[in-house]
């Protein structure tokens, strides 16, 4: 064939919507941190304690419904022993009048009471198991693709630079829902089937739609400031190290500040260390009964870090167009 007859030829193949191409780099993303042995061994892990508070679960179920042999007592030290702090004493309150309490109440009250604390304890125990599986996944997102200008490939094609953003945080974020958000849809499927009477989904079928709520508000300032991070330097080490040090240094700072004796505010406190951020936010969307006040203040401050975040990543990422 003559050189002159080459060209551009039409494409015979699927054609797929130009809104989708953020799924591709997405699923780059997947394949290659799902290629580390830690990754694999992280996730597999945080699906145990889900089935601890299944257990807890069906214990309550079957003293909600008489079946069980333990008498109430043993069953308020075994919510003492499982639940949050903040949500035991709502709990034990419901449970200090079980033996007069009408069937219709403990149903309207008590099981989504018990349901959302559960859940919520649940979200707390796979804190660090989250904190672990971003600082694996996260800081080689950006920080690979600006040492080794892949954005001079990712740009030399028709995706503009929030489809970009879009698809790498969705990498963080399909991990954070597989380990996160997906065992506490499943512990509820779990509880329902746990349950007498299919008429359990009429008092918590608002449970699923909060937790996704819940997830979100903590998935999305997450998966940001890790992204920020990742964007911030070439060498995705120093990445890990910032992503670490932040919830290392918060940690050390409320224990710290909490002994100053009444010297810093509570709402200092709580912002000074994500987990309480994050703790507070849910407990807030789970509609659990809670004496922190301020929870207003702590949505307004996860909203401006993840526009910070954002803002920032943007503005790295457009730099090597500008340069």
């Amino acid at each position: 064939m003559p050189i002159h007859n080459l060209g551009y030829r039409e494409w015979d193949g699927e054609r797929e919507s130009g809104n989708s191409r953020w799924s591709v780099i997405a699923g780059i993303g997947i394949r290659r941190a799902w290629q580390s042995s830690w990754l694999r061994r992280i996730a597999f892990v945080v699906w145990g304690p889900p089935l601890v508070y299944g257990i807890v679960i069906f214990l309550f179920e079957q003293v909600l419904t008489g079946n069980a042999s333990m008498n109430p007592r043993m069953f308020r030290e075994i919510v003492n022993m499982f639940l949050p702090a903040e949500s035991v004493q709502a709990v034990l309150l419901v449970f200090e009048n079980l033996d007069t309490a009408t069937q219709q109440e403990l149903l309207t009250v008590a099981r989504p009471l018990v349901w959302k604390a559960v859940l919520l304890q649940l979200q707390r125990s796979q804190a660090i198991g989250m904190v672990i599986v971003v600082g694996l996944v996260a800081p080689a997102l950006i920080s690979q693709d600006v040492r080794s200008r892949a954005f001079l490939l990712y740009f030399s094609r028709p995706m503009t630079r929030l489809q970009y953003i879009i698809g790498k945080c969705m990498t963080i974020g399909f991990f954070l829902f597989l380990t996160g958000t997906l065992p506490q849809l499943l512990l509820y499927l779990f509880a329902v089937l746990l349950s007498p009477d299919a008429s359990v989904i009429a008092y918590t079928w608002d449970l699923p739609l909060r937790v996704l709520v819940a997830s979100t508000a903590m998935i999305v300032p997450t998966t940001l400031l890790a992204l920020m991070l990742s964007s911030l330097t070439i060498e995705s080490r120093f990445a890990t190290f910032g992503w670490f040090f932040i919830w290392i240094f918060g940690l050390a700072a409320f224990l710290m500040m909490r002994r100053l004796d009444g010297d810093t505010s509570e709402l200092v406190l709580r912002l000074s260390f994500l987990f309480l951020l994050f703790s507070d936010m849910s407990t807030a969307i789970l509609g659990i009964p809670t004496t922190v006040s301020h929870v207003e203040t702590q949505f307004v401050f996860a909203a401006v870090l993840s526009m910070v975040c954002f803002t920032v990543i943007f503005r790295r990422v457009s730099a090597p167009l500008r340069a």
